[in-house]
């Protein structure tokens, strides 16, 4: 009797909210009707490429999916990845279901970063996707240079920022494998394409990327091999 009047006293004073419109939503729910909806009327597998590599994503970055998202990356709102990440590992089996990946990984931070931050959502989100998709997780690259915010620059030094941030930590492991790299958001790809372009050093089989969501049409788009 008093564990359910400490959940009630609990919910009253900290009721769980929608993480879309931050609407009171009952404990069980993971978010209002409303946003599921218009969450879901959203999705679209959406394919592009990122120096050369397929990479898909499961929505354009904008409106509630980019609030989500930011929540998720900035706020520790990390219980959230899961209800995207089925959604994204759907997109992956569909798109991607004669690739066969032996590996699934994920965008490193630098330590210092990750230690600041204290998580990496894109790991977080990488070892969900390989549970619902049964790909192995592995880490496969590590940050070695620390580097400005992306965000915070033009188009021009996005492409030259990132020059030698990133190595292959166990070559071996990975020669001759076919790799699925995962990240949260894809916006102008240099990110994605220099660990690709890392990764493929190591002479993997295959690699291909995706993530939850793009930044369809705000940067040039890249070409696939």
């Amino acid at each position: 009797m008093r564990i359910r009047w400490l959940y009630w006293l609990g919910n009253a004073f900290y009721p769980e909210r929608c993480p879309y419109c931050n609407r009171n939503i009952e404990p069980e729910e993971i978010a209002c009707d409303d946003c599921i909806k218009e969450v879901l009327a959203k999705h679209k597998a959406i394919k592009s490429g990122v120096g050369g590599f397929r990479c898909i994503s499961s929505f354009v970055y904008g409106g509630k999916i980019r609030r989500i998202l930011l929540r998720i990356k900035y706020h520790e709102k990390t219980q959230f990845i899961a209800q995207l990440a089925e959604l994204l590992a759907m997109d992956i089996l569909m798109i991607y279901r004669n690739y066969n990946f032996d590996i699934i990984t994920a965008v490193p931070m630098h330590w210092i970063d990750e230690l600041d931050r204290e998580y990496n959502q894109s790991v977080i989100l990488a070892k969900k996707l390989g549970e619902l998709t049964g790909i192995p997780y592995l880490k496969t690259l590590e940050k070695i240079k620390r580097t400005e915010k992306q965000h915070n620059l033009n188009y021009a030094k996005r492409k030259t920022n990132l020059i030698g941030a990133f190595q292959v930590i166990d070559p071996e492991r990975i020669k001759g494998k076919r790799i699925l790299v995962i990240d949260d958001i894809l916006t102008s790809g240099n990110t994605l394409a220099v660990c690709c372009k890392t990764l493929n050093r190591a002479k993997p089989e295959l690699i291909c990327c995706a993530t939850l969501a793009t930044a369809k049409g705000k940067y040039p788009p890249q070409a696939i091999i």
